[in-house]
């Protein structure tokens, strides 16, 4: 390489200088500067001497530990001797500055963290005989192979790596982009930086003038004119403690806006009834029909039109399912049996219906007399080993069937539903039938938890309750609601119920 002539004059007045001391043993936080010594690198600043130059960008670290790495080839490595720089160096080697800086990481308390600055102008420049030892494969390319090795190094230290540049720009590139940089760099930074070195990551840091925790900028250009004056901030920029700020930025300009945006774009898709989670009322009388359709335009029971969702329809012609409210039509007063030869006492809890049956069994408990108190114990007993089964079929007898049991064995099964929720809900709830039309046509029993199609929306039956306006009111849920690119599936139900900036997620069916 052919010595720049600039060096030679500041080689011949920079005075020996000694070496920095190394960092205490129990250092936390270390900078390892890689310095290239090599001829072909310009000065740091060319109003300053070499060495006091090296040495006044050793002040920008206002104290913080450092160590100095000065190389050239594999025999031009020299650690914390200033009176080495001298930009001598016959080659230029990264890998084995790389390797130095490794083994001096080696020599730390585990804990220790550090950051590695490499000032170089980036052009590689490895010597054949410093790798005649090093198992290069015979006729492969030096340089290449050099180049993966360097990458393999740098990669396993897991050290944050940032890159001064000094030099010139290269031919053909625009002055303002002075931040574009040779690909060994930018192959060395993301080696040792993961992601955070990635392009979109350089670019949001570049435009932020900011370390952030995750947006971290590891590239800087210095050109031989600007030295020091823009080699300060840089070193003050890497050594300065991690800060959210960039990022609290970045969410701030840009990412935040775009999100309410989006959000308020995908509510407004989203808003309209029904959603996922919405609920229809639908009313119905005792032993009448209700027609029910759906997506067809009506007059909305709070005031307005709706085109979406369920409505009453006129006749079954025009509907998508037709609903009937049926009570239980089990008849629990005992008509029918053969009474003769029962006791006064059963006599008179045989008619009464299941509410009033707990309520006088309870009253014989508590306040009646001790034959009433030992004949309510021994029902109650009698009742709870009744089985389930047999009550269901003593119980659903139709009248003209029941002179072929016993009496008693009937308010024991009555007896035994008091205790049994699930068969009382059974027996005596009331139920709604369905009947669907066209491609979801279908006929079944409703009940609390039962799913159903009404067109093209799904359900599932949240309640059947008997009063309200009519016999018995009806409640819907929505569990499939089709959509624009079927948003109303996909986002979150807090999202949408967050958007739809409605009074109420449930609606009356009119």
């Amino acid at each position: 390489m052919s010595a720049n002539l600039l060096l030679a004059g500041l080689l011949s007045a920079a005075p020996v200088s000694p070496a920095p001391p190394p960092p205490p043993a129990g250092s936390s936080s270390v900078i390892l500067f890689l310095i290239d010594n090599s001829a072909s690198l310009p000065p740091l600043d060319p109003q300053e001497k070499r060495v006091a130059a090296l040495e006044k960008m050793f002040s920008f670290l206002e104290g913080q530990p450092y160590r100095l790495i000065l190389f050239g080839g594999r025999r031009e490595v020299f650690v914390d001797d200033l009176s080495r720089y001298r930009n001598n160096g016959q080659w230029t080697d990264f890998y084995f500055a790389f390797d130095k800086a490794r083994e001096l990481t080696r020599a730390y308390p585990q804990g220790t963290a550090f950051r590695m600055i490499l000032v170089t102008d980036a052009i590689f420049d490895p010597s054949p005989e410093d790798w005649a030892d090093m198992d290069v494969p015979k006729g492969e390319d030096l340089r290449r192979h050099a180049v993966e090795r360097t990458l393999e190094l740098i990669r396993g230290m897991r050290v944050p790596l940032y890159v001064i540049l000094v030099g010139d720009i290269p031919a053909g590139v625009d002055p303002r982009q002075q931040e574009q940089s040779p690909g060994l760099v930018l192959d060395m930074v993301r080696a040792a930086n993961g992601v955070k070195a990635s392009p979109l990551a350089q670019t949001l840091s570049s435009f932020f003038k900011d370390d952030g925790l995750l947006l971290k900028k590891f590239v800087y250009r210095v050109a031989p004119g600007e030295g020091l004056k823009k080699v300060e901030p840089v070193v003050r920029r890497i050594v300065a403690p991690a800060r959210p700020r960039v990022e609290l930025q970045f969410l701030s300009y840009l990412v935040l806006p775009g999100l309410l945006l989006v959000a308020l774009v995908l509510g407004v898709m989203v808003r309209s009834f029904p959603g996922p989670g919405d609920v229809e009322v639908v009313e119905l009388s005792r032993d009448s029909s209700v027609h029910v359709a759906a997506d067809r335009l009506h007059k909305l029971e709070q005031g307005g039109w709706g085109t979406t969702g369920l409505s009453l329809a006129q006749d079954a012609k025009n509907a998508a399912a037709t609903l009937a409210y049926q009570a239980s039509p089990l008849d629990l007063t005992g008509v029918g049996l053969d009474t003769d030869g029962l006791d006064p006492l059963s006599l008179r809890l045989l008619p009464m219906g299941l509410d009033e049956l707990r309520r006088a069994l309870e009253d014989y408990s508590e306040n009646g007399s001790k034959e009433e108190k030992i004949y309510a114990l021994n029902l109650d007993y009698m009742a709870k080993n009744f089985d389930p089964k047999e009550a269901e079929r003593i119980l659903g007898l139709p009248a003209a069937d029941r002179r072929r049991i016993a009496s008693l064995d009937f308010l024991r099964a009555k007896v035994h539903v008091l205790s049994n929720e699930a068969l009382r809900r059974k027996l005596t709830d009331a139920r709604v039938q369905l009947v669907g039309y066209g491609k979801s046509a279908e006929r079944k029993s409703l009940g609390p938890g039962v799913p159903l199609r009404i067109g093209r929306y799904g359900f599932v039956v949240k309640e059947l309750a008997t009063g309200g306006r009519k016999d018995a009111r009806l409640v819907l849920y929505y569990d499939r609601v089709p959509s624009l690119l079927g948003l109303k599936s996909l986002l979150p139900d807090r999202f949408q119920r967050l958007f739809r900036l409605r009074r109420s997620r449930q609606r009356v069916v009119s």
